[in-house]
């Protein structure tokens, strides 16, 4: 049985490669040249089944491919990485289906279909009118479930070598190819392109033999005459019409980020916090290869202490403003200034006085009035947030919320993931608050059952605290 091949190109390769490689035994393809040195194999442009990359700057990364091949994977990384998110879409990448148009925005230029199952996807264009059935290819899936995914009615068919396109006449290369494989392959693509359908060559095709792209052009010819036969056949109700690629979003909180940092530090050299760093910002990478290269030759636990502590001076150097990325699995992050930062030991609190009455605060159904001050206490990797609304100096009310580790970002924001759970106090009584979502998560496989258990005992340490008016900044380890 041919082993599956898949490509990896994100910040995480190294542990990500060596999980995969010794628990499923995929066969890594289309190497960087560090990934090739490292685990010491030869670099093949052999086509991949599955593609990893890395999503939101860092905070966590797609898998692309069959089914059953990213299932394995978003299995692996749950068993390992308990603590990780991972959001697998109802809706498949590439996949073809007949829609309906139900809206158009001549004013943003794009249409809303129907693609059944209750699932829209936005079309962009706003030549089509309402009840227009349409052939659409799914082209982008967003990350939360909000975030409509995105089609088109330019149908792809994407093989191992080529890539076909339904009702064109071109040849297009790989640019990721020397200009000799390119021209090359624009050669080849000339000779072999099937009528009415464009040709792009992919960089495997560059090490692949005529007869090879050949039989790759016309399986795809088969399943463009397919589908021709499925429209043909169809009562044009909104349905899926070919299957395409499953996709899969596994986002890494802080602690998923410190274990895949252990992992590779099995591989090769590395320094502490080193995936934390590289997801910091995009300007921190190179300082973060550049500090690892020199950890060889100088204390790496020195190199990130000061490396951390340059970025704390920067960016959340006392009197600052702190903003938050606050997520909520559904939408996209939830941005918002909190004040102005104290540090106090390893603690940020960060307080806020309001200077008109205006609006109502956050979480509390309290309207704001002049002089009002709201404080928030946190740590970095703490489970907890922890705020507290104060009027002529006395609490008026307090919210905690149970989140996933908190986790320092870019430009003094703090990130992490609302987990739907939260405890309110207001005039000497507690609210317990439950979102709901929870089991919901596991049941999607979205989180792990591991990871609930820790969630609601989590909860109920919270409860306990509040009652006796203590701090909520909590850390957990395994």
């Amino acid at each position: 049985m041919v082993s599956p091949t898949f490509r990896v190109r994100s910040i995480y390769d190294v542990p990500i490669i060596k999980l995969i490689k010794e628990n499923l035994h995929y066969t890594l393809v289309q190497t960087l040249s560090e990934q090739s040195r490292l685990f010491k194999i030869e670099e093949k442009i052999d086509p991949y089944d599955i593609e990893i990359k890395d999503i939101l700057g860092g905070y966590g990364i797609s898998l692309e491919g069959d089914e059953e091949y990213v299932s394995s994977i978003t299995e692996l990384l749950h068993k390992h990485l308990p603590n990780s998110i991972i959001l697998q879409h109802p809706v498949q990448l590439h996949a073809v289906y007949n829609g309906k148009i139900v809206h158009v925005n001549n004013e943003k230029n794009l249409s809303v279909v129907d693609i059944g199952e209750n699932i829209n996807a936005i079309l962009f264009g706003s030549q089509f009118h309402k009840s227009q059935n349409i052939v659409v290819q799914i082209k982008q899936l967003n990350i939360f479930e909000d975030q409509l995914p995105v089609c088109s009615t330019v149908i792809h068919f994407p093989g191992q070598a080529v890539i076909l396109e339904r009702d064109a006449n071109f040849v297009r290369v790989s640019r990721k190819l020397p200009k000799t494989d390119r021209d090359n392959l624009f050669s080849i693509g000339k000779q072999l392109r099937p009528r009415d359908h464009g040709l792009i060559m992919r960089t495997s095709a560059s090490k692949a033999s005529q007869e090879v792209i050949q039989a790759d052009i016309d399986q795809l010819v088969q399943r463009a005459e397919e589908l021709d036969l499925l429209i043909s056949g169809s009562s044009y109700g909104p349905s899926i019409l070919q299957p395409g690629q499953t996709v899969a979003h596994v986002l890494f909180v802080k602690d998923s980020k410190d274990k895949l940092t252990t992992i590779r530090s099995t591989v090769v050299n590395t320094i502490p916090m080193y995936h934390w760093f590289m997801s910091y910002s995009p300007e921190l990478e190179l300082t973060t290869t550049f500090a690892e290269r020199m950890s060889a030759e100088i204390d790496g636990e020195k190199l990130a202490k000061v490396l951390k502590q340059l970025i704390l001076e920067k960016d959340f150097a006392e009197n600052s403003l702190i903003a938050l990325d606050e997520y909520r699995l559904t939408s996209p992050p939830q941005q918002r200034i909190l004040g102005q930062l104290n540090r106090v030991d390893e603690n940020f609190v960060i307080k806020r006085s309001f200077r008109s009455s205006r609006g109502v605060h956050y979480g509390l159904d309290e309207e704001i009035k002049q002089g009002d001050t709201s404080i928030v206490v946190v740590k970095e990797g703490s489970w907890t947030i922890h705020s507290k609304l104060s009027r002529e100096k006395e609490i008026i009310g307090e919210i905690i919320k149970i989140i996933t580790p908190i986790e320092l970002c870019n430009g003094g924001k703090l990130r992490y993931i609302d987990l739907g759970l939260m405890l309110l106090k207001k005039n000497d009584e507690i609210q317990t608050m439950d979102a709901g979502i929870i089991d919901d998560l596991v049941n999607k496989g979205i989180i792990s059952s591991k990871l609930k258990e820790k969630i609601y005992s989590l909860y109920e340490q919270c409860k306990k605290k509040l009652n006796k008016g203590e701090e909520h900044i909590i850390l957990l380890s395994d």
